[in-house]
This record gives structure tokens, C-alpha cells and sequence, in this order.
């Protein structure tokens, strides 16, 4: 395996990530300060490109993991479907608080100030259910013609990259939904679970 081969790992493994990054610029637009902003670039860099290093370090069990290599994908898709969830329920009770009266909204506010808040727990959800795939990647680094250390750093380099590429168009694309931002960052988180879940039958 080649440094090409790996600049190509690192473009395929930050898509997810990128995804998630547009999501959350668009759900959580009205509470993204510039500090969670550029944490999205920073952590995702992070996992991916601590990840890979896992994998290779648990070489040894290669053969227990390919015996089992479904399970990144079903860890994957558990995690996604889990973030998109809380998204939706969300969504329903600001649908639920249209209904009630001022003072009523203003008390239900009051109850769940973390409603549509980006928390360095979720970027943590989010870090590692994206860098599971470079977890099991990490694995046959073991046919790597150069350092690992060098690997890691082109996966997270590239990493932060996209992401932070995305991380700009994030926040047009939320302006760009408006009062949809919420329903299609939902669905993105959903449509990463069922692609996650499909790769085991492919």
C-alpha cells in the first residue's frame, strides 16, 4: 500500500465526517459559536487519524475481525441512528411548544436549554461513529510501504481539510433551509445509519 492509496483512504474516510459537519451547521446554525465551529475540523482530525493507528496496533487480531466484519458497520449505523433520533424528537417537541401558550413555551424552554445545542459530548458521538470505518481500515496498514505515523498524518490532515471546507458551506446551506434545517440535518444523520447498515448486505 502506496501514500496515492492512502491520500484516496483519507478522502473516503473524511466524507462521513463532512456530512455530519453540513448537518450540524445546519441543526444546530442558532447556537454554533466560531469556537464549535472549528471544533468539528479539529475533532473529526483527530479520530480519524487516531483511529487507523488502533487498527494497527490490533493487527494481531485480524483474524478475530475479519470474522466479524460487520460489526464497525452496525456500531456505525447504532450511533448515527441514535444522533438522528434526538434530532426528530427535537423537531417534535418545537412543533409541541407551537401549540402551547407564551408561558407555557417560555417554562418548557426554561426545562431543556440544551434543546438544538452542539455539546463537545455529541462531537465525541460523532468523532468515533464516523472513524469506525478508519478503525477497521487501520488494519491493513499492516502492507503499508512507509511509516504509519506518515499515514496518519495525510488521513488527518485531509480530514481537516474537508471538514473545514465544509464547516463554510455548513452554514450557507443552513440559511439556504431555513425552518428545514433541522428535518434535512435529520434526515442526512438517518440517511448515514441505513448506508451504514446496507454495507453489511453488499
Amino acid at each position: 500500500m502506496n501514500l496515492y492509496d492512502v491520500i484516496l483512504i483519507a478522502v473516503a474516510l473524511s466524507m462521513d465526517a463532512g456530512a455530519i459537519t453540513i448537518s450540524n451547521c445546519s441543526v444546530y446554525k442558532n447556537s454554533l459559536s466560531a469556537k464549535k465551529q472549528w471544533a468539528m475540523p479539529v475533532f473529526f482530525a483527530i479520530f480519524q487519524g487516531i483511529m487507523p493507528l488502533i487498527g494497527f496496533a490490533l493487527g494481531s487480531l485480524l483474524t478475530f475481525i475479519k470474522e466479524n466484519e460487520n460489526v464497525a458497520s452496525y456500531l456505525s449505523s447504532a450511533i448515527f441512528f441514535i444522533l438522528s433520533s434526538k434530532i426528530f424528537i427535537d423537531i417534535i417537541k418545537d412543533a409541541k411548544e407551537k401549540t402551547m401558550t407564551f408561558s407555557e413555551a417560555k417554562e418548557e424552554r426554561e426545562k431543556d436549554k440544551k434543546v438544538q445545542n452542539l455539546t463537545f459530548l455529541v462531537l465525541i458521538l460523532q468523532g468515533i461513529a464516523t472513524s469506525i470505518d478508519a478503525l477497521v481500515i487501520g488494519i491493513t496498514f499492516v502492507e503499508l510501504t512507509f511509516s504509519i505515523w506518515l499515514a496518519v498524518l495525510v488521513i488527518a490532515v485531509i480530514t481537516f481539510i474537508i471538514v473545514g471546507l465544509c464547516v463554510l458551506f455548513g452554514k450557507k446551506l443552513g440559511h439556504l433551509f431555513g425552518k428545514y434545517a433541522d428535518f434535512v440535518g435529520a434526515i442526512i444523520l438517518l440517511f448515514l445509519a441505513i448506508k451504514s447498515l446496507v454495507e453489511v448486505f453488499i
